[in-house]
């Protein structure tokens, strides 16, 4: 009867529907594309877990508020869409600030993301605003 009911148990956990995409990733830098400015990053990390993205900096060095959103990824077209971006301050649900965007190498709390690069190892997305390079952690 136990082994039963764990063997039903094991049965329940989701798994990523996108594994070159989906997991843990620390932002290693991102290229600003209006001026091919590369910026280092540290303890920035991103997570994508079944339709559901978290940003965040760990440590708080910077002062960043962590994001939450949505995505969406279109293999075909190889795309990454990043839908409502936001915080949670105090008890209000707020759109970040532009410079907090940035600091996360994205401009809009709403982004669209080339996937150039996505073997499970590294991650490289592009957008209007910068191309990102991300690795697995």
């Amino acid at each position: 009867m136990l082994s039963a009911m764990m063997l039903a148990l094991g049965g329940c956990k989701k798994e990523a529907v996108y594994k070159d995409i989906e997991g843990f990733w620390q932002l290693q830098e991102y290229t600003t594309e209006s001026d091919g400015a590369v910026h280092p990053c540290e303890r920035i990390y991103y997570s994508f877990q079944l339709g559901i993205i978290e940003i965040d900096e760990k440590e708080g060095t910077l002062g960043l508020p962590q994001l939450k959103g949505t995505f969406q990824y279109d293999e075909a077209a190889r795309t990454l869409t990043i839908k409502g971006l936001y915080h949670k301050s105090g008890g209000d649900f707020l759109t970040p600030e532009a410079s907090d965007l940035r600091a996360y190498g994205l401009d809009a709390a709403d982004t669209e993301l080339e996937v150039l690069e996505a073997d499970g190892k590294h991650l490289v997305m592009q957008s209007e605003y910068a191309t990102l390079t991300l690795k697995k952690f």
